[in-house]
C-alpha cells in the first residue's frame, strides 16, 4: 500500500484523483498499482465482515423503516444473509490478490482455485498451503452461502419464530389476557436481543479465525511481491 501511494504521488495524482484506462504505466508501475488495487479490495472486504457484526444491532425503529415493512426480524435476516454471502466471497478476493502478486495477468473472470494453486509459479511457494488454510476456515459455512444464492433464504428455526412474533400488529392481535400485545412486544424484543447476541459472538469468532488464517497468506504473498518488484525494477 505504501508503494502504491508513493507511485500515485510520483505520477502527480493527489487526494481523490487516480489513474483510469487511459493512464500509461510501465510494467513496474502497472504491477504495483494492480497489487495495491487487489490488496485494498481484499482488506475492505474483510473489514466489512467486521462491520457486519455491528450492523446486526444497528437498527432504527423509525417511521421510514416501518413504512417499508422493515422490522427487527427483517433487519436481522438481511444482515445475516449478507454476512454469509460476503464471507465466502473473501476467498475469491484472496485468489484475485494472488493472481496480481504473482503477475500472472490471468483474466479476472477465469481466476479460480484450481488454476491459481496449480500454476507452476504459485505451486513452488508456500502460497497454495496458505490459500487452502483460508479455504478450510470458510468451508464449514459454504453450504449456507450456496443455499442463499441458488435455493432459498436463510433458514434458522429460532429466527423464524422471531419473524412470526413480529408479524402481528396491535390491531390484528387477539384479545388474550395471558399474552397481551404489550407483553408480546416485550417478549419478542427480549428474544431478538438474545438471538442477536449469540449471532454476534458467532460471527466474531468466525472473523477471528479468518484473520488468523489470512496472516500466513499475506506473509507468503509479501515474499513474492518483493521478488517480483525487484525483478521488474531491474527490467524497467
Amino acid at each position: 500500500m505504501h508503494d502504491t501511494n508513493a507511485l500515485m504521488k510520483s505520477m502527480g495524482y493527489r487526494n481523490f484523483d487516480g489513474p483510469d484506462e487511459t493512464t500509461n504505466f510501465n510494467e513496474l508501475q502497472f504491477y504495483v498499482q494492480r497489487v495495491g488495487f487487489a490488496l485494498s479490495h481484499t482488506f475492505s472486504w474483510v473489514q466489512q465482515l467486521h462491520q457486519a457484526v455491528h450492523f446486526l444491532t444497528d437498527f432504527g425503529y423509525g417511521k421510514r423503516s416501518s413504512n417499508v415493512r422493515i422490522d427487527r426480524a427483517a433487519h436481522l435476516l438481511f444482515n445475516i444473509e449478507n454476512y454469509l454471502i460476503r464471507l465466502q466471497s473473501t476467498y475469491d478476493r484472496c485468489l484475485q490478490l494472488t493472481n496480481n502478486v504473482f503477475h500472472l495477468c490471468m483474466n479476472e473472470e477465469h481466476v479460480g482455485h484450481t488454476l491459481i494453486v496449480s500454476n507452476l509459479h504459485v505451486a513452488r511457494t508456500q502460497v497454495p498451503k496458505a490459500l487452502k488454510a483460508v479455504r478450510k476456515t470458510l468451508e464449514k459455512h459454504s453450504q449456507a452461502r450456496h443455499q442463499l444464492v441458488h435455493r432459498h433464504s436463510h433458514i434458522d428455526d429460532e429466527l423464524r419464530k422471531i419473524e412470526l412474533m413480529y408479524l402481528p400488529t396491535k390491531e390484528t392481535w387477539p384479545n388474550d389476557e395471558k399474552l397481551t400485545f404489550e407483553r408480546l412486544v416485550v417478549l419478542r424484543a427480549y428474544r431478538s436481543r438474545q438471538f442477536t447476541g449469540r449471532k454476534k459472538a458467532e460471527f466474531k469468532a468466525i472473523n477471528s479465525a479468518l484473520v488468523s488464517s489470512l496472516e500466513p497468506l499475506f506473509a507468503a504473498l509479501l515474499i513474492e511481491y518483493n521478488r517480483q518488484k525487484s525483478r521488474l525494477e531491474r527490467l524497467t
